[in-house]
């Protein structure tokens, strides 16, 4: 699933394959990739804008035999692929400023045959909780299986399955090979710690309060439907609606759980839960009488929390997990795990969206390119040095985008149609040793340079001062 996107804030044009098991977004500050990441978000949740209609043919069939058929509706798939391409940047973003995405376009890459190849050519197999039904198709076929989980549903169920059923089916295909998204942003190390104090709900209570304080004849019962809608991003309001319902989530163990633990093994050394209240505590590995609150505990805990909680009792196979550089508080040799670990992750069948500033994170990438070679003498190396198979990258399936303002000119000497205020986003090559970014390379190259010949100049005037 291929995205162009122009005009977007400082960004001119780019494509973002997000069929790619791992996309990485690199490059100096304030060139956008934060921006893109919002849009990627916003676009693939974007279901919630779209009207699902009844389809009562599937419903009766599914009622009767507990199983049944759905022919795609190609037509359907790319109106509802089209749908979700009208971001409501105002949610997106948090801003009543949206004059600024008024240039701003969204497109698929592929044409409409080749998007109906795709979806003929896949082959899935899935479970729908909330509906209890597991659909499935196999290759080379435009036919979905449905197929009942249990015996008798609920009248709520029903009715949701005859409302929902196709447009799920709908929205799975339109973004295939994603399921759903979740987004890590760079505020999600206050999440759980602040969550009260910014909760939406809190704030939209207080917006209630002053409104009727400065109005008495306010009608109290349209206040009810008044929401503050644009207080936060909306990767942080999501964020914040998942810290108000820890209490029920709690109850929910995911078939990630494991990649959890391994992060509070490796990383936080000691584990996090959930009370009954609904409230994040730590207990450390150096103290094990002692259960933390979360404001208690350090930044890297405070950092990874979200996703430790996220992977233990939310995850799927088949997420987009965007993280916003996850390298925040964290160490370079926790950096180095925290890489790996993500790598065992889209082994697992997840997709993984990063935006990074770290050399020791794009470092440690390229090891995990160059082992999955799987010549015997790195298999060899690869085994003395601690890497496990399930951490290969394989060059394929990873995308690297380099967020840059323009600098290139033609043989004219004169700039290309990019105007150098903005950014083209560039794809950089991957090879079987990796790859490299112009930006951080440039800098340690001069970083060591200059240390060098401080180095150098010192020892010399050490040096004549000892003979002097």
């Amino acid at each position: 699933m291929k995205l162009r996107i122009e005009n977007l804030g400082a960004i001119k044009t780019g494509t973002i394959d997000l069929s790619k098991k791992m996309n990485v977004f690199c490059g100096p500050n304030g060139t956008g990739k934060t921006y893109m990441a919002y849009v990627i978000y916003g676009l693939i949740n974007n279901n919630n804008r779209i009207s699902p209609s009844k389809n009562e043919a599937l419903f009766e069939q599914l009622m009767e035999h507990k199983q049944c058929d759905y022919t795609i509706d190609f037509k359907k798939c790319r109106e509802h692929r089209k749908k979700l391409l009208d971001v409501d940047y105002s949610d997106v973003f948090g801003t009543q400023k949206v004059e600024i995405f008024k240039d701003t376009e969204i497109k698929f890459v592929e044409k409409a045959k080749e998007f109906e190849n795709k979806i003929e050519n896949i082959e899935f197999e899935i479970e729908i909780d909330e509906l209890k039904l597991k659909i499935s198709k196999q290759s080379n076929s435009d036919v979905v299986r449905i197929k009942a989980l249990t015996d008798s549903f609920t009248p709520e169920e029903r009715r949701e399955i005859m409302f929902f059923l196709e447009f799920y089916i709908l929205s799975f295909l339109a973004i295939y090979p994603i399921n759903r998204t979740f987004m890590f942003p760079v505020e999600r190390n206050s999440i759980y710690t602040f969550s009260k104090e910014l909760s939406t709900h809190r704030h939209e209570a207080i917006d209630h309060f002053q409104a009727m304080m400065k109005d008495h004849k306010k009608n109290k019962f349209e206040l009810l439907f008044t929401r503050r809608t644009n207080l936060y991003p909306k990767s942080i309001k999501d964020g914040l609606r998942i810290a108000n319902d820890l209490a029920n989530i709690r109850d929910k163990k995911s078939d990630f759980y494991e990649y959890a633990e391994q992060i509070e093994n490796e990383l936080l050394h000691g584990k996090l839960s959930i009370t009954e209240d609904g409230e994040i505590t730590f207990n450390p590995e150096q103290a094990t009488s002692q259960n933390l609150e979360i404001k208690m505990t350090s930044s890297i805990t405070k950092t990874l929390s979200s996703l430790v909680v996220y992977l233990k009792h939310l995850a799927k196979s088949s997420d987009l997990i965007i993280i916003d550089e996850p390298e925040i508080n964290l160490h370079p040799d926790n950096q180095i795990i925290l890489t790996r670990i993500l790598a065992r992750l889209i082994d697992k069948g997840f997709r993984l969206l990063i935006s990074t500033h770290s050399d020791y994170i794009m470092r440690e990438m390229n090891n995990l390119i160059m082992v999955a070679s799987q010549t015997d003498n790195i298999k060899k190396l690869a085994k003395e040095m601690g890497y496990k198979e399930q951490e290969y990258i394989k060059p394929e399936d990873i995308g690297v985008y380099y967020f840059a303002y323009n600098e290139e000119k033609n043989k004219n000497g004169k700039n290309n149609d990019i105007p150098n205020k903005q950014v083209a986003i560039r794809d950089i090559e991957i090879t079987s040793s990796g790859f490299d970014i112009p930006s951080i390379d440039n800098t340690i190259t001069q970083q060591n340079r200059n240390m060098y010949a401080l180095y150098d100049q010192l020892s010399e005037d050490e040096e004549n001062e000892k003979e002097s």
